[in-house]
C-alpha cells in the first residue's frame, strides 16, 4: 500500500531500474548502433544529413572504412536506399586481441520529400562520406508564372 510521495517514487525507481536491466540484458554490444553511453539509445547507422537546394538534394553519409564496392545507392519509389556491407577479418596468421570495430551490414531507407530525376542521380565517396546527389524532377523545380495584365 502507498502510503505518500515517498513509496511512489520508490516505486517508480524500481520501475526505471528493472526496466535498465531488461534493456541491458537484450543489447547486442557487437552492434554499432547502439552507442556505449549510459542511456543504450539508438542510433541509425550510419549517421546521415539531407539536404535541400532549389535544384536538388544531397545526402551525406558516413562511411568510415567502406569503398566504393562496398556500398550501394538506388532510388526506389521516391525512397534513397543505401546499402553496405563493412567487414573486419584479422589477416592471415594474425591473432585478434580487441575487436570494437563490428562487422556490420547496414541498409538506410531515406523518403524523399519531392521526385527526382533518377537518371541524373550521383554518388562519389571521399574521406569515408559518402555523398548523393539526387536533381529534382523538372516538375518539382520551382517555376516562375507570368502574371498578365487582364
Amino acid at each position: 500500500m502507498l502510503t505518500g510521495w515517498r513509496d511512489f517514487e520508490h516505486t517508480l525507481n524500481a520501475m526505471d531500474q528493472l526496466q535498465r536491466r531488461l534493456d541491458r540484458a537484450f543489447v547486442d554490444r557487437a552492434d554499432p548502433a547502439w552507442t556505449d553511453d549510459r542511456r543504450r539509445a539508438y542510433v541509425a547507422w550510419p549517421a546521415t544529413n539531407v539536404f535541400e537546394t532549389t535544384e536538388s538534394f544531397v545526402v551525406k553519409a558516413d562511411v568510415p572504412g567502406l569503398t566504393e564496392a562496398d556500398v550501394s545507392v538506388s532510388v526506389e519509389d521516391d525512397v534513397l536506399v543505401v546499402r553496405g556491407e563493412r567487414r573486419t577479418q584479422a589477416p592471415e596468421g594474425y591473432r585478434v586481441h580487441l575487436r570494437e570495430r563490428a562487422p556490420v551490414a547496414f541498409t538506410r531507407k531515406l523518403p524523399l520529400p519531392a521526385r527526382v530525376a533518377t537518371d541524373a542521380v550521383s554518388a562519389t565517396l571521399k574521406d569515408g562520406v559518402l555523398t548523393v546527389t539526387l536533381p529534382k524532377a523538372q516538375e518539382a523545380l520551382p517555376r516562375q508564372i507570368a502574371v498578365k495584365v487582364g
